[in-house]
């Protein structure tokens, strides 16, 4: 179309629109035979076979009909349509489309019908329409878009990402369909999505919002290196945005680059001296580089200020606390930057929680409890101070104590799954194998994919002679991917073992644990007390015995171990050892009532 036409269309689409305001209003009849006319002009109609001119985003906008090719009738429903449209009447308009569908199946109808299905909320609907329309005219981009809204509109993002392919195929210059496009991939597509913004950059130029999304998505899959780059590309468009200079420091500082992220905060701390937020990142950068003595430069100032805000304190200890993992040579100083935390605010439950980790790592075990009981009583809300406090007791074996900590902390917060999960081990530890049941059961309920909780409660159920329920949850385990899968594998090779079921499954179940851990003494166990009861002693008493050397050298072998191997030697008649056996572990077990039975009678 050339200028003058285009001004020509434009002028007559301002008297179009004129008309159908007076025309609204009832002033005439003359009125309406003139709005139909111009609707019979061809500059105004819109070919079914190309691209349609509608005006887009707002509710009033009407869409454009060939008059020159359209049964009249069809024509006066669609001007009535079009009408309550402006007026935005849709049931009436959609009255008046279907109407005019009687008389006429054009493509501009079934488009106008779709818009204001979707305006009522009626997206089925609108999707049906939508779709004839674009199925008749498929080189109509509103008509696509217009679908393309309103399945994205109905979360159906595979079927607008297909429209929004389709308009930048046939229109490669819609800026705004390939935005789109990228937007819909990007939860569920990243790597297609970024192919996306890539072509938006490379056809249209650096554009803020998407290097934005593109700045993201490379954070998201941890390519910092890419990331800082997008971020620095967004830097030279907007040189004086600091927020933006912050997280190209922090990109820098992830992707492992110290020294770039250190001239940016150089540069940011040369445009705001007092900026404490950038001087602890500046000392976090040293601390990360483990030079430590430029570290104190930035941190010392800040941490001997008595008004410097707690938050900022605190991220500063978070810094030497994650670095204390990898350095533990900065424990005592990590240690007293939360003491002096704790000592400028001891109504703040934060240090406290810092302080009963700390402790935790170091076996601290008093530390640790009374770190975590202050934490309890300040912030009763927190499940991660009733979790803390457990765990220290159950790192002691003082099973009771951690149930009744757990207990009061998941009455207070019943839907914190770790305080389910910690409080069924410390029911199974006391051999409250019911409630260790329970307490499972509904950490399950909350996390159904949960490893740990999976294991555990299959090993209660067994426990509980529930062993279809046991077998169950083992299996389910094992088709679970973790680091701890030999120990599901060891646990239901040795409850098929008591059961003296599927014994040949359980021996491969066992021999598969003892390939993650040779040394474990209870693998060694469970493999020895399979082949006892295939009948294989000399083998099971092989397994034994590297069992019991094993435990001997941790400590104190189980009272389990001394009994399976009194079993094996009574098997292999040789009383004299079996009975020997038989009493180190009742020594070891004092209140086991089948050991007894067996030293007393010397038998089996």
């Amino acid at each position: 179309m050339t200028i003058p036409q285009l001004v020509i269309q434009t002028l007559k689409w301002y008297i179009f629109c004129i008309v159908f305001t007076l025309m609204s209003r009832g002033r005439c009849r003359m009125l309406r035979i003139m709005c139909v006319l111009v609707l019979a002009m061809p500059f105004l109609a819109g070919c079914s076979g190309g691209t349609a001119t509608t005006r887009e985003g707002h509710p009033g906008a009407i869409s454009a009909l060939p008059a020159d090719t359209v049964d009249p009738r069809a024509l006066k429903h669609f001007v009535d349509g079009s009408t309550y449209e402006l007026e935005s009447d849709f049931a009436k308009a959609i009255l008046e489309f279907q109407d005019a569908l009687r008389y006429s199946r054009d493509p501009a109808i079934y488009f106008a019908l779709s818009r204001n299905y979707s305006f009522l909320g009626k997206q089925s609907l609108a999707i049906d329409a939508g779709r004839e329309a674009v199925r008749l005219s498929p080189r109509a981009l509103d008509y696509r878009r217009n679908l393309a809204d309103i399945y994205y509109t109905a979360f159906q993002l595979d079927s607008a990402a297909h429209q929004y392919e389709q308009i930048v195929q046939i229109d490669s210059t819609d800026a705004s369909a390939w935005f789109a496009l990228g937007r819909i991939y990007e939860t569920r597509k990243p790597l297609r999505a970024l192919e996306i913004y890539e072509q938006i950059l490379t056809r249209f130029g650096p554009d803020w919002n998407v290097l934005l999304q593109v700045a993201e998505l490379y954070n998201k899959q941890g390519q910092y290196a890419k990331a800082a780059a997008t971020l620095l590309t967004m830097k030279h468009l907007d040189p004086a945005n600091q927020p933006l200079q912050r997280s190209l420091a922090q990109t820098y500082v992830k992707a492992g680059n110290y020294d770039e992220a250190l001239k940016v905060y150089t540069e940011l701390l040369a445009l705001d001296p007092g900026n404490l937020d950038y001087t602890a990142d500046m000392g976090g950068v040293y601390l990360l580089k483990q030079q430590y003595t430029e570290a104190s430069k930035y941190f010392e100032p800040i941490l001997s200020q008595d008004s410097v805000a707690i938050e900022v304190k605190l991220r500063i200890g978070q810094v030497y606390y994650d670095q204390m993992q990898r350095d533990s040579t900065l424990t005592p100083l990590a240690h007293s930057i939360f003491e002096g935390i704790r000592s400028e605010h001891p109504e703040d439950w934060r240090p406290y929680w810092f302080l009963g980790a700390m402790a935790s790592l170091a076996r601290e075990d008093s530390g640790a409890v009374a770190n975590f009981r202050r934490m309890t009583e300040l912030a009763s809300w927190n499940p991660d101070g009733w979790v803390g406090l457990g765990l220290a007791y159950l790192g002691k074996n003082e099973f009771g104590e951690a149930a009744r900590v757990l207990e009061t902390g998941q009455r207070q917060i019943p839907n914190d799954f770790r305080l389910n999960y910690f409080l069924g081990v410390a029911y199974s530890r006391l051999s409250q194998q019911g409630d260790a049941a329970r307490a499972l059961e509904r950490a399950l309920q909350i996390n159904a994919e949960d490893f740990e909780a999976t294991a555990e409660l299959a090993m209660v159920y067994d426990a509980l002679k529930r062993h279809g329920e046991s077998d169950s949850l083992y299996e389910r385990a094992l088709r679970m991917t973790h680091p701890s899968r030999d120990l599901a594998l060891n646990n239901y090779a040795y409850a098929l073992a008591e059961r003296g079921t599927q014994l040949e499954r359980a021996k491969e179940m066992s021999e598969e644990a003892l390939k993650a851990q040779p040394d474990n003494d209870s693998y060694l166990d469970t493999r020895g007390w399979i082949a006892f009861k295939l009948g294989d002693y000399a083998e099971a008493e092989r397994y034994i015995a590297r069992a019991l050397e094993k435990g001997k050298e941790k400590g104190e072998p189980s009272a389990t171990l001394y009994d399976h191997m009194g079993d094996i030697y009574f098997m292999l008649g040789e009383k004299g050892k079996a009975l020997e056996y038989w009493k180190a572990a009742l020594k070891s077990d004092p209140e086991n009532a089948g050991l007894k039975e067996k030293v007393s009678r010397g038998s089996l």
